[in-house]
């Protein structure tokens, strides 16, 4: 407040205690001046709020979380790095504190649908991903003139500080006797959660090998795949990196969006189910969608590759550090176990997320995606 303001108002105080004697002997005192109200933001401020929490790739066709790219750099390894997110101190502190992700583990979305609705001094954000399946809501306030992403929660049914992470519900697995049917089918197979960022192969063998009466872990399993440490890289004919029909690529806790982590294939996967005493019905690629619920009819469980969240998603195949060409779509490779069959839909064990059921037509065209690769367990 200027020396002019604050000398107009005490001077204008003074006249009301003047004049004003009634006022004075009873101990009240005059209405404090309105505040300001604070200005609202425009509909295109708070929506580049949203496109910088939640940007497109540099070099695919997809959505990420404002974290974990190499190029900033600034946390230390096995952290997330914050510094390019729109956050207030609070709300930066709160999620350093636990290395919360913004959403999605590490996982990218092809959609990104944003909305906004202003209101004096900031306003609310609302993005919907992965073709309407997941809602993230974020509460937006004005600090020294800039948009930022505050720590108070948003409404929702399920909240984290700022961030409400919604999704569609996925029905609760029913129970069908294995002769219910020719057609129809549910195997007893244990769900588990898998260990590490990027475990869900390794995850969902060991729930295929649990149907076998066979117990491992996640890093049994790493143990006996190994890992190709060494970093991608990209130069004028595309991305290079680890070949995962060898080996794990990558760190299993790294990122598949910041090419530090990514995953394995089949090879690797039957390799180690027969070590850990499995029996391996049948692996590769080109294991058509009717064999894999053939092979469910028939009280065998099959570890899929598909991608996270059932979005389509784009080949772009890189070569491998060792030659070969690598069935590749991008970041958001997945591993799911598929253990029921019905004539519409299949049950999916999902390594991330739990037991789910998905129609075939949604099925099919993803697990297309890696040229129908599959493991099949006795």
């Amino acid at each position: 407040m200027t020396t002019l303001i604050k000398t107009a108002l005490t001077a204008l105080a003074a006249l009301m205690l003047s004049g004003c004697g009634a006022l004075a002997s009873t101990g009240s005192t005059p209405s404090a001046a309105a505040t300001p109200t604070p200005a609202t933001p425009t509909v295109a401020a708070l929506t580049a709020v949203a496109e910088q929490m939640f940007p497109r790739h540099p070099i695919y066709p997809i959505y990420v979380e404002c974290i974990n790219f190499k190029e900033n750099g600034r946390a230390q390894p096995g952290t997330q790095d914050y510094s390019t997110c729109p956050l207030t101190d609070a709300m930066r502190a709160r999620l350093a504190q636990t290395n919360a992700h913004l959403c999605c583990e590490q996982n990218p979305t092809t959609t990104r649908d944003i909305q906004v609705v202003p209101k004096p001094g900031g306003g609310l954000i609302t993005v919907k991903m992965f073709e309407g399946n997941e809602t993230v809501e974020l509460v937006v306030v004005s600090i020294d003139g800039k948009l930022l992403v505050s720590d108070e929660p948003a409404k929702g049914s399920i909240e984290s500080g700022t961030i409400v992470f919604q999704e569609k519900p996925t029905p609760t697995p029913i129970t069908v006797p294995p002769t219910s049917s020719g057609t129809t089918r549910v195997l007893n197979v244990p769900w588990y959660h898998q260990a590490f960022e990027l475990s869900c192969e390794e995850a969902s063998l060991r729930m295929a090998l649990a149907s076998e009466g066979i117990a491992t872990t996640d890093a049994a399993v790493l143990n006996i795949i190994g890992s190709d440490l060494r970093p991608a890289y990209v130069d004028s004919t595309g991305l290079h990196w680890g070949d995962p029909f060898a080996t794990f690529v990558g760190n299993v806790n790294g990122s598949e969006i910041a090419l530090t982590g990514y995953g394995t294939y089949y090879p690797t996967i039957a390799h180690a189910a027969t070590v850990l005493g499995g029996h391996v019905l049948r692996a590769g690629q080109n294991i058509a969608p009717s064999e894999v619920y053939a092979a469910v009819l028939a009280g065998h469980p099959v570890v899929a590759w598909v991608t996270y969240k059932w979005v389509i998603q784009h080949r772009k195949d890189y070569v491998a550090f060792d030659g070969k060409t690598i069935t590749y779509a991008g970041p958001g490779e997945h591993a799911v176990v598929v253990i029921g069959v019905t004539p519409t839909r299949v049950l999916i064990n999902n390594p991330w997320s739990g037991p789910e059921w998905i129609a075939k037509s949604t099925f099919e065209p993803v697990y297309a995606t890696y040229d129908d690769m599959a493991v099949v367990i006795a």
